[in-house]
């Protein structure tokens, strides 16, 4: 017996293959035995039905053996070209002893010249074809000649056929073989060429599969997935772990049973699924499995097959614990670095106040009366103390910013009206308003942007030390995030920002003006992030600058 444990690949396929040939060749007998079946039942037959039998049985006895020696050889490739070779040789018999050159069996040659090209190679098979072609010519010969005539079971009396005839029936028959043997060797070579690239295609993707898989449950991200149904259909390890279910727990679930039902996106999407969803994110809290919260960002988007066709929902998501611990300590840190700037700058402004006014009191003391000048001097530092002790408590503790309808076009109208009357009559400034309508309404605090916007525009005023012009633009800036924004630029012509200072002018206590005390900007940038805007600057040296404000605008009421 051969271990077929033992054997290569080709071999297992090789031996798969001749157990087809033999099977088929049973299934070939069957066939003729049924059709001899049904000519038997005729008064008259074609031919004589007793060779027909005489093969079906020989077939029969030649499949045992040939099951007989598989199980015994590992040469299967001499094993499948012997039966072959033997099929020829009975269909040469079975044509001889049933008519010759009239047998309707004439056309069986085509098999084994067939199964040749499949099983073996296009040499094997062209070689058949000629080895079928020569004992078909034999054959005819033998007949032609009136060679044998006792042998054929076909009563054919002394019947003379004609020589054009019986080469015609060679020459198509022939060609018949050869044809076959060509044409069935070509497909055989593109079948095994398809096979074995379908089979390297089978084999990567599999891999493929295998590594998609390996990735996607050896992530430490949490990877869900939904049908359209908003049922969950499939989960990772990374998810199961943060989640602290099993997949086994949560498969077929509705979302809603998920720590997902918090997400209103969702409920939107599954009451009617398009493929036009373009996806959310959302931050969830959660219960562990020790049963303390976690904090999760899920992002979910549409899953589409290769067609483009949506089948679901595809949902990422991490455990944010970390993150949040990270993100806590850098806010401390932070804290911590701007009180350390603040005390640095604070301790700066006013330790040169304490030094004149200290100097003053000792003159005062030496002099034993108090002079005028430096009366006006303990003045005058005392009320730089209390701007800048001021300042910096409007720094450090804003007031709360109420959220009010207010007209922008009026506040800024106001604010200019200030403005010019604090300017320098010998270095005139002269502004201009410029609006889309006569009321842009936003949400804000109006005392916090008047503040705002008068630092704004006392800053511009002062970078103008021979006078200028000052520009207030109120624009609409489009929408975001479903919000309508507002925009108010502020443009001088001064002497502008160099590049290097341009991202520190928000900076507490950085200022390049002698006596300033650099919380201005400082103040104007903390007003507009309490509002839930932004502010921007733009700057060209010796070109002037531009502030941008972006402010919510107000929801119609």
């Amino acid at each position: 017996m051969v271990n077929t444990e033992t054997l290569s690949t080709d071999d297992v396929a090789l031996r798969r293959q001749v157990k087809w040939l033999i099977g088929l060749r049973l299934v070939v007998a069957f066939l003729f035995l049924g059709s001899a079946g049904i000519l038997a039942l005729r008064e008259h037959p074609p031919f004589a039905l007793t060779p027909l039998f005489v093969f079906i049985a020989c077939a029969c006895l030649l499949t045992i053996l040939y099951l007989l020696a598989l199980n015994r050889t590992t040469r299967l490739r001499r094993l499948c070209s012997l039966q072959i070779w033997v099929d020829v040789v009975l269909v040469t018999a079975l044509v001889h002893y049933t008519g010759g050159i009239k047998s309707v069996f004439a056309f069986v040659y085509i098999f084994p010249v067939l199964a040749s090209a499949i099983f073996l190679s296009r040499r094997s098979s062209l070689l058949l074809a000629g080895g079928s072609s020569i004992l078909y010519g034999a054959l005819i010969n033998i007949q032609l000649y009136g060679l044998m005539e006792r042998t054929q079971f076909l009563s054919t009396g002394s019947i003379a056929y004609d020589p054009a005839y019986a080469l015609l029936q060679f020459f198509v028959n022939s060609v018949a073989f050869f044809l076959v043997a060509l044409f069935g060797s070509q497909l055989a070579e593109r079948l095994k060429e398809a096979g074995r690239k379908l089979e390297e295609q089978r084999i990567d993707l599999r891999n493929l599969r295998t590594l998609h898989e390996d990735i996607i449950e050896n992530i430490p991200s949490g990877i869900v997935t939904l049908d359209l149904a908003g049922k969950i259909v499939s989960m990772n390890r990374g998810a199961q772990r943060i989640i602290g279910i099993t997949a086994e727990q949560i498969q077929d679930k509705s979302w809603r049973e998920t720590p997902f039902g918090a997400i209103k996106e969702l409920e939107t999407f599954f009451s009617a699924p398009t493929p036009t969803f373009s996806g959310c994110s959302q931050e969830l809290t959660i219960l562990g499995q020790d049963g303390q919260s976690v904090p999760i960002g899920v992002n979910l988007t549409p899953l589409k097959s290769s067609e483009g066709r949506l089948v679901g929902l595809v949902g990422i998501f991490q455990d944010l614990t970390e993150r949040k611990k990270t993100e806590a300590k850098l806010r401390q840190a932070d804290r911590l670095s701007t009180a350390g700037q603040l005390a640095a700058g604070l301790a700066h402004e006013v330790r040169n106040p304490l030094a004149a006014i200290s100097g003053c009191i000792e003159l005062i003391k030496e002099a034993g009366t108090a002079r005028p000048q430096l009366l006006d001097i303990v003045l005058r530092e005392a009320e730089r103390l209390k701007l800048v002790t001021g300042q910096f408590l409007d720094f450090a503790k804003p007031t709360l910013a109420l959220q009010k309808r207010c007209d922008l076009v009026a506040l800024v109208t106001e604010s200019v009206s200030l403005l010019e009357k604090s300017c320098d009559s010998a270095h005139p400034v002269t502004f201009s308003i410029q609006r889309e309508a006569e009321e842009v309404v936003v949400a804000g605090d109006p005392d916090q942007l008047k503040q705002a916007l008068w630092n704004l525009g006392l800053n511009a005023i002062q970078a103008m030390q021979m006078g200028g012009q000052i520009s207030f633009a109120i624009r609409r800036h489009g929408a975001q995030n479903g919000d309508g924004w507002v925009a108010i630029e502020l443009t001088d012509t001064g002497r502008g920002i160099p590049p290097g200072e341009v991202d520190r002018i928000f900076d507490p206590f950085y200022t390049t003006r002698p006596g300033g005390a650099g919380l201005g900007l400082a103040i104007t940038r903390k007003i507009i992030d309490n509002l839930g805007g932004r502010i921007e600057v733009t700057s060209r040296e010796g070109g002037g600058s531009t502030f941008r404000v972006l402010l919510k605008q107000a929801p119609d009421e």
